[in-house]
């Protein structure tokens, strides 16, 4: 069996156990993997180098096959909801939690295991959107009642809200009910950390700092129409 005939879900399992621990470099095109799959692109092979063979979730951000742990990915709260989440931190933490917050204040109040952030890569379709969830970049809010593959499950004043949080967040952010699978639990940025590293184009970076301004001034920021 060649390394190109291997199925991408066993690769990135694969890949998540290998990479614990691991350092973060950067390799071509600005994605962040483990020094040990750096070392693999950088040589001869026919799989050598392509995106799909990096410890990645489907957006390109690094997986983590555990939580608290120096990966990335930690126990953070959630402001006014009174539980944490599992998520990456940093800008990441900022965007998702945002939408974590306006959906507690504006659709339904949330509670403690209602939200589920960093899940591993082995519980979850690694060829679909619920794979960024294992690299801490997505949320699935309620997702025993807003199930996969059904749409419809939101009213218009809810769907109407979703709509304006989307409005907040973006192209950085997909909301799973867009998808051709639908997924109404599930919210994942969208765009790839590579970005990140162009210093005149960070979108995540620069929404995190545009919603930390709103948290920072009356009236605006999640909960101030509450």
């Amino acid at each position: 069996m060649t390394p190109s005939s291997v199925p991408r879900r066993a690769m990135l399992r694969g890949l998540a156990g290998a990479g614990a621990g691991a350092a973060l470099v950067s390799v071509s095109g600005g994605l962040l993997v483990p020094a040990h799959a750096a070392e693999a692109a950088d040589g001869a092979g026919p799989a050598a180098g392509t995106p799909g063979d990096f410890p990645a979730s489907l957006n390109g951000w690094p997986l983590a096959d555990r939580t608290n742990a120096g990966l990335g990915v930690w126990s953070r709260p959630v402001s006014g909801a009174g539980f944490t989440l599992d998520i990456r931190l940093g800008m990441v933490e900022t965007v998702l939690v945002h939408i974590v917050r306006r959906w507690h204040y504006e659709i339904e109040t949330l509670r403690k295991g209602e939200v589920v952030g960093w899940r591993p890569i082995g519980e979850l379709d690694a060829a679909a959107p619920e794979s960024n969830q294992a690299s801490g970049t997505a949320v699935a809010i309620r997702p025993d009642a807003y199930v996969k593959g059904v749409r419809g499950g939101l009213t218009k004043i809810q769907r109407d809200t979703v709509e304006s949080i989307l409005e907040d967040v973006g192209d950085v952010v997909r909301w799973g009910g867009h998808d051709r699978t639908p997924y109404e639990a599930l919210f994942y940025i969208a765009t790839p950390p590579s970005q990140e590293t162009r210093p005149a184009d960070r979108p995540v970076a620069e929404l995190a700092d545009k919603l930390r301004g709103w948290n920072q001034t009356p009236g605006l920021g999640a909960g101030s129409a509450a």
